[in-house]
């Protein structure tokens, strides 16, 4: 192997004969240029973004943008397409550079180095001395452009991270700002456009880098497009941005990914020779931008030119091609004849129209019918009952189920209390009598309805043909009965109603007005869950029950002392009675032991005379002898000492003196 590697590869490569080393020259100024204006647009685009993150009051477009991660992905397209002409710029300079180079300016760096500093460079490992007298071209096409198109991709990835993660409350934008948007956007839309058009009109042979240079110069123009049509169709109300979006920003960042993974090899392979010095911006997924890319002859012409395969001398593939559109005829009539087999699920039925006339209405099961469009099969429910609350809002019903765990908070619409009325209640007004004038008031009323389409063959095309939305007819039937039904009552009236009568009186009138609808829906019960004043006047309402509750309260407290007093004084009254007749009895006894003992004594004086009398003094005498204190006096005391006795009965206070022998 000769020492200078370099020599050999000129001697046998003519750099003058050569267009793309020729031509370098002329290349250089378009590449510069539409590099410039890559950057230009790039930094403006940054900037807009980084100072509407910055400023609050920025203008609601472009802060509408910046949210929705617009800036992002316009500046990696922008990002990706610099790295490519940079890459690009940097090999034809490297040519131009080349056509000047001889072979002895840098063997070993003894032209170029001083003599002092010549016995430095014999340590220079080998491979470095073989680099250092390759081309220019050759050194371009190693490490140099493998970190620029390193770092091209980072900052690719690090934009695509960043700037859709912006700031969360961004306002809302006006219809009529969109197409002003849109039209904005497709300004640098036509200049990415015009770059790539001039750049296109470089011949492939000054310019071996056109093809993969024209796919990365696409990526600018088809962001700004789709963007601009996303703003448009914002405007008139479409909502699937996010999803372009997203997709747009997946297919940038596998661009970037593979122009990455490519540059990796340049650190595993030898350097290239001049003829095969290119920039290694050549991305798969970039060139599915180009027309025809997906062409089977392009597929083809690529697989021969990256893998080696040449899928147009295979008798397999002839084979497949030739014999592919009988199979495919007859596959797409047999999946025409199975479109005539049908299967309706256990809780459906399927109305048969042929040629669109209902001829049946089909049980679940497997049914064998007319192919499409000759037969077809439009579904309806089978015994599905559907719960619905009866509110004033279609935004209320419309609304999701909640769904409650055993650990978790109760749902919102288990709260009963009138204080926060559940969103399931409905507001009517009712008539009021307040004050002796004619008024109003409002109650709510928790009403849920359980409904389902009729089980018979008539009620299911009823619910198919006749109706659009039961849920809504069923909702809009029930509040109207509900209107009417309290607008002649008053609050107590209704408030004392017995709910299991309203509830029958009401799915009874509901079900006649569906049925003279021709709707199909059967009402299978109806509940009234609550029925209470609105929440507003829950506190006066309970106010005035705690009143009642209170009167009730001391009229039966008041009627129990009453009963207790009358029956106190009904015993009192028996016991003075009862006391009344025993003094009479007595009386009236005592009165007749003296009548009989007067008789008696009459009749003894009669018989006797004084013999009588006597007796009955000493009989007396003895009485009164007996309950009294004697003093016995003797005869034989001296006269003029004796006692003087006062025998007189005591009267008042004069008693004490008696006794004490005051004469």
């Amino acid at each position: 192997m000769p020492q200078d590697a370099a020599d050999t590869g000129l001697r046998s490569f003519d750099l003058g004969a050569q267009p793309e080393f020729v031509h370098a020259r002329g290349v250089v100024r378009p590449l510069a240029l539409a590099a410039a204006l890559q950057a230009v647009l790039a930094a403006a685009v940054l900037g807009a973004a980084l100072w509407s993150l910055a400023r609050p009051n920025s203008p609601a477009p472009l802060a509408r943008l910046t949210h929705d991660g617009a800036p992002g992905l316009v500046v990696a397209a922008l990002l990706l397409a610099f790295v490519g002409l940079l890459a690009t710029l940097q090999i034809c300079r490297a040519r131009q550079q080349s056509l000047h180079w001889r072979p002895g300016d840098a063997a070993d760096g003894a032209a170029l180095t001083p003599a002092g500093l010549r016995w430095r460079l014999r340590r220079v490992p080998r491979l470095w001395r073989q680099r250092r007298s390759r081309l220019p071209v050759c050194r371009a096409a190693g490490a140099p452009q493998g970190i620029l198109i390193l770092l091209g991709t980072a900052a690719v990835a690090f934009v695509l991270w960043y700037l859709p993660l912006s700031r969360v409350n961004a306002p809302p934008l006006a219809p009529q700002a969109w197409p002003v948007m849109a039209g904005v956007l497709l300004l640098p839309a036509f200049l990415s456009m015009l770059c790539r058009r001039a750049l296109a009109a470089v011949p492939t042979d000054s310019l071996p880098e056109a093809e993969p240079l024209d796919a990365l110069l696409r990526l600018p123009v088809l962001t700004f497009l789709v963007l601009s049509v996303l703003c448009a169709a914002t405007g008139f109300g479409f909502g699937w941005g996010a999803w372009v979006r997203f997709a747009l920003a997946g297919f940038l960042s596998a661009v970037a990914a593979e122009l990455a993974v490519r540059t990796l090899r340049i650190w595993f392979l030898p350097l290239p020779t001049p003829e095969q010095a290119r920039a290694a911006i050549g991305s798969v997924v970039a060139g599915l931008l180009r027309p025809g890319a997906l062409a089977p002859h392009m597929l083809a012409r690529r697989l021969k030119h990256q893998a080696g395969l040449d899928i147009s001398r295979s008798w397999a593939l002839a084979f497949v091609r030739n014999a592919a559109p009988p199979v495919l005829l007859g596959l797409l009539l047999f999946c025409w004849v199975l479109s005539g087999v049908t299967r309706i699920g256990l809780t459906e039925r399927g109305s048969y129209e042929v040629f669109g006339a209902s001829e049946a209405v089909l049980r679940p099961g497997l049914h064998m019918i007319l192919p499409w469009p000759f037969g077809r099969v439009r579904r309806v429910e089978f015994g599905v009952v559907h719960s619905m609350a009866v509110t004033g809002s279609t935004d209320a019903a419309a609304s999701p189920a909640e769904v409650a765990t055993a650990d978790g908070p109760a749902p919102a619409t288990a709260n009963r209390l009138w204080s926060d009325a559940p969103a399931a209640d409905s507001t009517y007004i009712i008539a009021s009598n307040g004050g002796g004038r004619q008024s109003f008031e409002t109650i709510d009323v928790g009403l849920r309805v359980l409904y389902q389409i009729g089980l018979d063959d008539e009620s299911a095309r009823r619910a198919l043909y006749g109706s659009v939305a039961p849920a809504a007819l069923v909702r809009i039937a029930s509040g109207q009965l509900l209107a009417h039904f309290f607008a002649g009552r008053t609050l107590a009236d209704a408030l004392g109603e017995n709910r299991d009568r309203l509830a029958s009186t009401l799915q009874a009138e509901v079900q006649a007005m569906l049925d003279r609808l021709r709707s199909g829906v059967q009402i299978v019960a109806l509940v009234v869950e609550s029925m209470h004043p609105p929440g507003g006047a829950a506190a006066a309402y309970r106010s005035v029950q705690a009143a009642e509750i209170h009167a009730a309260t001391q009229i039966a407290y008041e009627r129990g002392r009453a009963n207790s007093a009358a029956s106190v004084a009904l015993r009192d009254a028996e016991d003075v009675r009862s006391k009344a007749q025993a003094v009479a009895g007595d009386l009236i006894s005592a009165a007749e032991v003296d009548r009989s003992q007067s008789k008696a004594d009459d009749t003894a004086f009669r018989t006797t005379g004084l013999a009588f009398l006597l007796e009955r003094y000493f009989a007396k005498l003895t009485t009164a002898l007996a309950r009294s204190s004697l003093e016995i006096v003797d005869q034989r005391l001296d006269q003029h000492g004796m006692a003087i006795l006062d025998l007189r009965p005591p009267q008042g206070g004069q008693a004490g003196e008696g006794q004490n022998g005051t004469p």
